[in-house]
């Protein structure tokens, strides 16, 4: 079995909407079969805030029918639990972004990695990012 691929939600966003947006080199490890991809209950609700805020319209078709994305994708869906909860507030980071925290959290507590081409996640040297 390969590796659990813990999908940032730009990372999904870019999947679903921008594919040509994805560097070659996740490409190949998004595509392979071996490896699991794995969607959170906090892609949902990061794209949820931001689509209500306005600043994410074109998140409308994945939040319609999110289980639907991840069936899609074949992509196993992670909820949030009190372990993930506890763990992102107990992390030695400045950063204070609850979704970013949150996702950290959930790749370090289930033994998954990472997929983000985020500068602020990239640069936290705990997290367990797919490199």
């Amino acid at each position: 079995m390969g590796v659990r691929l813990l999908l940032d939600t730009h990372i999904l966003l870019w999947i679903t909407l921008k594919p040509e947006l994805i560097p070659s080199s996740l490409q190949v490890q998004l595509s392979d079969s071996q490896n699991q991809m794995v969607l959170s209950a906090v892609n949902a609700w990061e794209m949820s805030i931001k689509h209500a805020l306005g600043r994410l319209p074109e998140a409308a078709p994945l939040l319609a029918d999110f289980p639907a994305v991840a069936a899609r994708l074949g992509a196993d869906m992670l909820d949030i639990s009190p372990a993930h909860a506890i763990r992102a507030g107990a992390l030695e980071w400045t950063h204070r972004d609850p979704f970013d925290r949150m996702l950290v959290a959930q790749a370090l507590e289930d033994g998954l990695r990472l997929v983000t081409l985020d500068a602020h996640i990239t640069g936290f040297a705990q997290a367990p990012i797919l490199r």
